[in-house]
């Protein structure tokens, strides 16, 4: 009876399994559809990690693109001033110049003018 039923339990399990192999079949396949599923969910969160790394890329760039167009025009305003400064200090000069000039000119035209009216009242005197 032992044989019987080893028989029997055999021929249970060619009928439940016929092939030998067919579990381990069926398990790897289960294994590689976890797999699978778990890949597919990594794929999407490296879709979300992509998305936000260039949102931040993209938010960054603007923000240092903000602060050298901020940075340049700093520097063009100081050159400005400089140079502003420059051409006021070149423009008194020459007012000081000029002022210093013209009140020469008055001196020696107020002198010419009293020689005139001397030569004027002479030249009337003595007609």
């Amino acid at each position: 009876m032992a044989v019987e039923t080893k028989q029997q339990q055999e021929k249970h399990d060619v009928e439940r399994y016929p092939d030998k192999n067919a579990s381990k079949i069926q398990n790897a396949i289960s294994i590689l559809s976890d797999m699978e599923t778990k890949l597919g969910g990594l794929s999407g969160q490296v879709s979300d990690m992509k998305k936000k790394l260039l949102n931040f890329a993209e938010t960054e760039s603007e923000k240092a693109k903000a602060e050298v167009i901020e940075q340049a025009n700093k520097e063009a305003q100081d050159a400005m001033e400089q140079v502003r400064q420059s051409a006021q200090k070149d423009a008194d000069a020459i007012i000081t110049r000029g002022m210093a000039e013209t009140n020469q000119l008055r001196a020696r035209i107020s002198a010419k003018v009293s020689d005139a009216v001397e030569i004027i009242v002479e030249a009337l005197q003595s007609a």
